[in-house]
């Protein structure tokens, strides 16, 4: 890393600061779930179709997949959503296609070298070459 001179502070002036949108729409998506529940009714489980307590985590299913379009979610356990998408083979296929993002890394000129992306090199090493 001794050729690699740019400070953080250049690479943020660069890029700017990075926006995890998928992280804030979620968190709205939350916050309008949680101020649509009253005290009347209950959070119910769009899988098991149990109440969802206050005590238990809540994750939001998107029944027409965010890659596939889908704006709509619905409340869930979370238990009940790794489940789900567990059954169907989901985190697998989701592995796969996260493989094939950081697979960029090798080939691009002016990448494959710098130091910057070795966490991406070694990522994809790590869990997908054979």
């Amino acid at each position: 890393m001794a050729e690699y001179t740019y400070d953080a502070t250049d690479i943020k002036s660069l890029i700017g600061e990075q926006a995890y949108s998928g992280y804030q729409h979620q968190e709205q998506d939350r916050e309008l779930l949680e101020a649509s529940a009253t005290d009347n009714e209950p959070l119910i489980c769009f899988f098991c179709n149990l109440e969802i307590r206050q005590d238990q985590s809540i994750n939001l299913h998107h029944p027409t997949y965010k890659s596939e379009g889908g704006t709509h979610v619905e409340p869930s356990h979370e238990t009940c959503h790794v489940e789900y998408h567990s059954r169907k083979g989901d985190y697998k296929e989701w592995g796969k296609r996260s493989a094939e993002t950081r697979a960029w890394a090798f080939n691009l000129k002016n990448v494959r070298t710098h130091p910057a992306y070795e966490f991406d090199r070694a990522y994809y090493l790590m869990l997908y070459a054979n």
